[in-house]
């Protein structure tokens, strides 16, 4: 599943659900962290030199000047906005590094699954053997179905893959030309309304129906 949060999530995430008060100079800066977060490389393995690195370049580096100008009298009233920019930027290193610990944490737990079914083969292709994984989000339900044995078919002939209720309505959720590899299916029917999943062999004949030609048959359970 494609759990990836959007980039509004992740800038309320980032903000503490107060991305909208800011000013515009905090929110372009908090959309730039967003998209970093976002990208690969941010989570990409460091060389295992980098910490060493980064502390001697801090420890050798030369203290700034602190001392003060001529005097000119009051001193202009500094920009509401830079008042709060310690503080944002306090919450956007806090908010990177709770990221990275919930990704190595996903990372180590692997994708997640909501629901798992193991197809059984038909008389018509004896020697099949499958099982499906599922992962719902907010375009459906994502199957990734991972058959063995099927054997190449005719020309114009194809597999279909489908949902099926207890009365026996019928979902189509996916079409393949073989089992030389996993399978990515989608529904928009939830699999609990419809636990069966079954795969036939389809003809191109313009019948968008059922063969009820099927070649492997399961049960959806929840995991």
């Amino acid at each position: 599943m494609n759990n990836r949060p959007t980039r509004e999530e992740r800038e309320s995430w980032i903000a503490g659900g107060r991305a909208s008060a800011l000013a515009d100079d905090d929110r372009a800066e908090l959309a730039l962290l967003a998209d970093l977060l976002a990208h690969p490389s941010t989570w990409a393995e460091p060389n295992a030199g980098l910490e060493d690195s980064v502390v001697h370049a801090v420890l050798d580096a030369a203290p700034a000047s602190s001392a003060p100008g001529p005097h000119t009298g009051a001193a202009p009233a500094a920009r509401p906005t830079r008042r709060r920019r310690p503080a944002l930027l306090a919450a956007l290193g806090a908010a990177a590094a709770f990221a990275a610990v919930i990704g190595i944490v996903g990372a180590t737990r692997g994708p997640r699954v909501d629901f798992a079914v193991r197809l059984e083969a038909t008389a018509l292709v004896p020697v099949a053997r499958a099982s499906a994984t599922g992962t719902e989000n907010a375009a459906g339900y994502r199957i990734v179905l991972d058959a063995r044995g099927l054997p190449a078919l005719a020309p114009g002939e194809y597999y279909e893959a489908w949902l099926e209720n207890a009365t026996g309505t019928l979902v189509p959720i996916g079409t393949f030309s073989s089992s030389a590899g996993k399978v990515t299916l989608w529904s928009g029917a939830s699999p609990k309304d419809f636990p069966t999943l079954t795969v036939t062999i389809e003809r191109t004949d313009n019948d968008q129906s059922s063969s009820n030609r099927r070649v492997l048959v399961g049960t959806v359970h929840d995991t």
